[in-house]
């Protein structure tokens, strides 16, 4: 039957169910609006991150590491890129090009899902995530180096990671061969325990990350006796939830949603490769600009490292005072006294966690 302007319901999608079109909705605002926020905010990260590890490069602080860190937001950006423009390219296929596809845009999305647009797409999402799982890894590895853990807590997380990787790929090649897409039967079997699985992953390398913090925190305020000491060690646990949380509680809701098909899925779906690119860049981002703990850090701050602990203390006014050497079981704090007109006062020079 043809539109015609007096009839209003000749309007309407030919054959298609009320779920159907909800579904053709929802996946519309999922892969323009949803995808190009998400899409933006990222691309915003990224050019920060780029600036602030050009000025990092510049001031000769760890160049190899902004090298690196480079490399790897940039291949993240690209990732996403690739993953927005596939998400683009289909909605425009099912939305303009093939509009009478049988059951409406969101099935021919479905049916396409094995063509070679979309599985570089559905690479990119994979890839993706199989980055910012590793970079967990290695900020878990930085973490914990110099402790007596190391090793067990880093080989207890490439396992789990090397869990994650194998179930994610089994599921991309289930849901990309042909016949098959990532809502058919065999392939969500394999989807539900691989979300289940890269979810607990984010969850129990965080916890151990905020741990080993807390645990180091502990230790210094212990030693030194001073509480105040020990405030950067909350930024740092907090920062790290702040920058895991995010992806988490995306994934979470995508996964129940998933579980039973409902079709606000696709608005997590669409953004959860962004989203993934969004916590590593925050990452990054702080440890580029001394925020976050590095390498050397546990070493600076706890007995088990090469250096020592050294914490300065100034006044802004005109001062006058001596430096003192103290050391609290094996940590050793440098405390300077500085002395105003008419009171001493002890203040903490803000240094940075590097």
């Amino acid at each position: 039957m043809s539109g015609t302007l007096d009839n209003s319901t000749s309007w309407q999608p030919i054959d298609e169910t009320p779920l159907d079109v909800l579904n053709d909705a929802v996946n519309l605002i999922a892969s323009t609006t949803i995808n190009g926020v998400a899409y933006g905010v990222v691309l915003t990260l990224y050019l920060v991150c780029v600036y602030a590890l050009i000025q990092q490069f510049r001031a000769g602080i760890r160049k190899n590491q902004a090298i690196w860190s480079g490399v790897y937001i940039t291949i993240m950006f690209a990732l996403g890129t690739v993953y927005c423009a596939v998400n683009s390219r289909i909605t425009q296929l099912a939305y303009v090009n093939f509009r009478n596809f049988p059951g409406g845009p969101a099935a021919f999305a479905v049916f396409v899902f094995s063509t070679p647009i979309n599985i570089a797409g559905a690479a990119a999402f994979f890839i993706t995530s199989w980055m910012n799982d590793a970079l967990l890894v290695w900020r878990l590895w930085v973490l914990y180096r110099g402790s007596r853990y190391a090793t067990l807590i880093t080989g207890f997380a490439l396992i789990m990671y090397l869990g994650t990787f194998s179930m994610g790929m089994v599921t991309l090649i289930e849901s990309v061969l042909p016949t098959q897409s990532f809502w058919s039967a065999i392939a969500i079997k394999f989807a539900l325990a691989y979300y289940a699985l890269t979810t607990s992953y984010t969850i129990v390398i965080t916890g151990l990350m905020i741990a080993r913090i807390l645990m180091v925190r502990r230790a210094f305020i212990k030693a030194t006796g001073r509480r105040e000491y020990g405030t950067q060690y909350l930024s740092i646990a907090a920062m790290l939830i702040e920058s895991s949380a995010l992806y988490t509680i995306w994934g979470i809701i995508f996964l129940g949603l998933y579980i039973v098909n409902h079709p606000v899925q696709f608005v997590f779906l669409a953004s959860l490769s962004e989203v993934q690119i969004i916590a590593p860049l925050l990452i990054i981002y702080r440890v580029s600009i001394g925020k976050a703990w590095q390498s050397d850090t546990t070493q600076t701050l706890t007995a088990g490292g090469q250096s020592q602990s050294r914490t300065a203390v100034r006044s802004n006014g005109i001062t006058s005072g001596t430096a003192t050497d103290r050391t609290y079981n094996n940590i050793h704090v440098v405390v300077d006294r500085n002395v105003t007109h008419d009171e001493s006062s002890l203040h903490k020079e803000h240094y940075e966690l590097a």
